[in-house]
């Protein structure tokens, strides 16, 4: 992407999983290089430059990169497809440099920095990872794929001061006792994003890691990363009735409203769908412009972009994510939120990983819930009994199962959908 960016080309970021879907939407956008590690489901077009092995390429860059005017597009990103079929969201070269600007002064980041990579490029979070870290004329240092099992050695060799990943990481190390006290001593910054942060998690990080002041970080691909923030401090900052953090407040730059259908603005204490404007909105998606009118309206006269999360703004100002409105399911007739289960499922089992679906379901109804825990065994009958003091009958999980290997979407995030699929193939 550096080098892209030197050249003045915008980036179409996908990976092949992804390539496999939208090979006809990437081609569309007739890209005039196509990088790939050797093997890819993509055909290019004629005329354009196809490169597999980095390292044959010329090791020269220009000294004065290609310019790029604010409103040029610097890169593509498909979501992750977990809600339906990807769409490509375009980010101009205003929205990137702001964010990458802000970000990197807000996180007080050095020039004597070494920063982690955990993510896919096709992850957004990758953006983050990268560019805000050389904006501080900081080191970057790669996860491998193979160890992440690891990473706290990897860390702790590699002499690491920032550490970048999404909680479900951070989960499954505490998991496999991996986060011993002052284990992580040398981190200074920590920055979680991508998911919900369980406050689990952070006690058990701020114990591997007491010098590292701990950020959780909010935003959707559309508003170029992480838009909202909070930063951790003792009491944790905990989103009412649940076990997870609060996402704070706007980064600089960036505003937030919680609003009903109508787009209007709910009172604090009321949910409601996540609605953001600011410097750092995505112009829109690729080649779906009835999409974008309808997922960036006008309100009041500005432009904003609906989440599709569902929060709460408190009395203090502060927001509250309570999770995906797509993800609010109908189970026998009852309004059920797949997230507010996985919060008191995380209490109970004591794991971090966790997810719950709505499963069997017949006709766009479900009769039941079944939840998954990342772990190798779990008492199912006593995760079941406590969880029958925290929810309701309609909201209780007919079954809970342990899985040693949690699937994981592309971002690191628990992927409901192959969950229904191993129910699916088990029935």
């Amino acid at each position: 992407m550096t080098l892209l960016a030197q050249c003045g080309l915008s980036a179409i970021i996908a990976d092949d999983e992804g390539a496999k879907l939208l090979s006809e939407r990437v081609l569309a956008a007739c890209p005039q290089v196509v990088i790939h590690a050797g093997q890819t489901s993509l055909t290019p077009r004629d005329g354009a430059v196809e490169i597999t092995a980095m390292a044959t390429l010329p090791t020269v860059i220009p000294e004065e990169p290609a310019p790029m005017a604010a409103p040029d597009t610097a890169y593509i990103i498909f979501t992750s497809g977990t809600t339906g079929i990807p769409k490509g969201v375009m980010i101009s070269a205003c929205s990137a440099r702001h964010y990458v600007a802000m970000i990197a002064e807000w996180l007080e980041l050095r020039a004597s920095d070494r920063a982690l990579e955990t993510c896919e490029l096709s992850f957004d979070f990758s953006v983050h990872n990268m560019f805000a870290t050389w904006e501080a004329g900081a080191a970057l240092y790669i996860l491998p794929a193979t160890t992440v099992m690891n990473a706290v050695k990897f860390a702790r060799n590699s002499g690491l001061t920032v550490w970048n990943s999404v909680p479900s990481l951070a989960g499954m190390l505490r998991q496999i006792k991996a986060l011993a006290p002052e284990s992580l001593a040398t981190l200074r910054v920590t920055v979680f994003g991508g998911e919900q942060l369980p406050a689990s998690t952070v006690t058990a990080w701020q114990h591997a890691a007491p010098n590292s002041s701990i950020f959780n970080l909010y935003g959707p691909t559309e508003a170029t990363v992480f838009c909202l923030a909070q930063t951790v401090a003792n009491p944790l900052p905990l989103t009412p009735g649940r076990d997870v953090l609060a996402i704070g407040t706007p980064l600089p730059g960036n505003e937030a409203r919680v609003v009903d259908e109508s787009g209007q603005t709910m009172a604090d204490g009321t949910s409601g769908e996540l609605v953001i404007a600011g410097k750092q909105l995505a112009d829109g998606y690729l080649g779906a412009h009835e999409l974008t009118a309808s997922r960036f309206p006008t309100l009041d006269g500005k432009r904003w972009y609906r989440t599709g999360d569902l929060a709460l703004r408190d009395a203090t100002g502060c927001f509250h994510c309570l999770g995906r409105i797509d993800n609010q399911v109908k189970v026998l007739g009852y309004r059920v939120e797949l997230e507010e289960i996985d919060a008191h499922l995380r209490v109970v089992s004591g794991a971090d990983v966790v997810g719950s679906v709505a499963w069997p379901q017949a006709d766009g109804m479900a009769s039941g819930i079944v939840s998954f825990v990342g772990a190798s065994t779990v008492d199912a009958e006593q995760v079941i009994d406590a969880l029958k003091k925290r929810l309701p009958p309609y909201m209780l999980p007919s079954r809970v199962i342990a899985l040693e290997t949690m699937p994981l979407s592309s971002s690191g995030k628990v992927d409901r959908r192959a969950l229904r699929q191993l129910l699916d193939a088990a029935a």
